[in-house]
């Protein structure tokens, strides 16, 4: 009767705190303040229990600690027996130390200005350790009200109070819940996650709020799945399902747009602050500002894909779990690098071969880059059935007449059938593996066609003189193009385009690399194989 009053008396109010909080704080704070409102409701009705019943409990658990009680009775017996015996002792020795007396006079009067000087740092220790020792007071408080309800491995010896506190738990998952499902926003869920794990720890810090705790669990599941729905939605429209516009393809003026907003926001913040000359606060508020903008400005000059998985990897990083975020981030990954591979040939077609591997080169090192600090291996095994055997299988079922339709063993006709005529094969899929391989391969196509471009006429000469060699067409001397006047030319003209074009090499790689290092990087190997030839 008493928890069914209670039960009456709060469900209704708690369900119309909840919804105050909801509307008042929105369902963000909601969720903080209600799951601290229903940790202090536990710890209030666990109180509020042992007022009426406690009694009644301490009768259960005498009968356990009269044999304790009757233990420490004959251990203070025993006690006061040998302080007897010391006493006794003790007066013997009084006039044997008659003649040390004076010499102890010394030696207490030293122990007393130590005692002094002890006494004044435990006063220092006692100060700093005061705000410790209150926390440790509120702990072991809970402890002794959990001990009188519970026992040591959590469980109610009332049940049925178990339950009541349950069901007033319950109101917070099923107020949180109705709002969960209808929100879009990875950032509001990430947010309400983030706040539930918080509230979870203090929950399961405290053994009087392990009811709140569970029913914070709950919410955090569904939260996560609601997340994980979300992100994958997210994904799908702007990665697995993407689809290219002009405008998304407009590379290298994208990146030239960029470049004059770039110079023009510098020359801006420039002159301002001259004119404001030590302004103070409002210079480095506008610097922020102009920097803030140049980050968004490099971000918005990405390849879409990339910017949408590394947006959402980012947000679910620490709200999700480890193997879910890396089941993600795999599927996102492997998408994203064939979207780069399609566009890539749409800017081959549009730009030309140097802009088709500059764009590949630059987005796959900022996805290697942007990926490092998740720390993840991007690593799974996929695993499919093989039916490559079983029409095999069936022949062989059909041509045998003799076969064993209901036996029970393993000689089964039916169960030789599946096992020969389907196979499970499994695929490791490394992510990070092909990131790499792809980055290589960009990397090669780059130094090939370029070198190709700058030295054009010169491996032009050399594919000739190699050609004459395998087909075996008379001596390389006999050749015309093997004249001296023939030579120079080739010689003359890849010198005089060598120059320019490798300036126009260099600056279009500043278009998509800020980097110098970077630059060099790529181009060693360049010079390297036109110094070879």
């Amino acid at each position: 009767s008493y928890i069914q009053s209670r039960t009456t008396l709060l469900k209704l109010s708690i369900r119309n705190h909840l919804d105050f909080l909801k509307e008042k704080h929105g369902l963000i704070g909601m969720t903080r303040l209600a799951s601290v409102f229903l940790m202090r409701l536990c710890t209030i009705e666990t109180r509020l229990y042992l007022d009426f019943f406690g009694k009644d409990l301490d009768l259960d658990n005498n009968n356990d600690g009269n044999d304790d009680d009757d233990d420490n009775e004959n251990d203070n017996k025993k006690e006061a027996d040998e302080d007897d015996k010391n006493n006794s002792n003790g007066d013997k020795k009084d006039d044997d130390d008659d003649d040390m007396h004076a010499t102890k006079k010394k030696v207490s009067f030293q122990s007393d200005a130590a005692k002094v000087t002890s006494t004044i740092t435990a006063t220092t220790v006692t100060k700093t350790s005061s705000t410790s020792t209150a926390s440790t007071n509120k702990k072991k408080d809970a402890a002794n009200l959990a001990s009188q309800v519970m026992t040591k491995n959590g469980i109610y010896y009332d049940t049925s109070f178990q339950a009541f506190l349950d069901a007033l738990c319950d109101n917070l998952y099923r107020t949180i819940r109705r709002g969960i499902v209808t929100i879009l926003d990875l950032d509001t869920l990430c947010q309400i996650v983030s706040v539930l794990r918080e509230e979870q720890s203090l929950a399961n810090a405290s053994p009087t709020t392990m009811a709140a705790a569970r029913s914070i669990g709950r919410v955090i599941v569904d939260a996560q799945e609601r997340l994980i729905f979300c992100a994958n939605s997210v994904l799908g429209k702007d990665v697995f399902r993407f689809k290219s516009t002009p405008m998304d393809l407009d590379y290298p003026d994208k990146l030239r747009r960029f470049k004059e907003g770039h110079s023009l926001d510098l020359n801006g913040n420039g002159t301002s602050s001259k004119e404001n000359g030590d302004g103070g606060g409002e210079g480095a508020g506008g610097s922020s500002e102009v920097a803030f903008k140049m980050q968004m400005q490099v971000y918005e000059s990405w390849f879409p894909p990339i910017r949408s998985v590394l947006k959402v990897l980012s947000k679910i990083f620490r709200v999700v779990e480890p193997h879910v975020f890396e089941d993600i981030a795999l599927t996102s990954v492997q998408a994203c690098s064939r979207s780069l591979k399609e566009g890539s040939l749409h800017i081959e077609r549009k730009s030309g071969v140097l802009h088709s591997d500059l764009f590949l080169v630059k987005h796959l090192l900022i996805l290697r880059e942007q990926l490092s600090p998740f720390d993840i291996q991007l690593r799974s095994v996929e695993r499919q059935l093989d039916f490559s055997d079983a029409g095999k299988a069936v022949s062989r079922f059909i041509a045998n007449r003799n076969r064993r339709l209901f036996s029970m063993t393993s000689e089964n006709a039916l169960v030789t059938l599946l096992c020969e005529g389907v196979s499970t094969r499994e695929a490791s899929i490394d992510s990070k593996r092909d990131l790499e391989d792809a980055l290589r391969s960009a990397c090669n196509d780059f130094i090939e066609h370029t070198s190709s471009s700058l030295a054009g006429p010169i491996l032009t000469f050399v594919e000739q003189c190699k050609s004459v060699k395998v087909t075996n067409n008379g001596s390389l001397k006999e050749q015309s193009f093997m004249t001296g006047d023939y030579v120079m030319a080739v010689m003359s003209r890849a010198m005089d385009r060598l120059e320019p074009e490798l300036g126009e090499v260099n600056t279009q790689m500043s278009l998509y690399m800020d980097n110098a290092a970077t630059r060099s990087i790529l181009l060693k190997p360049v010079v390297r194989k036109i110094t070879r030839l």
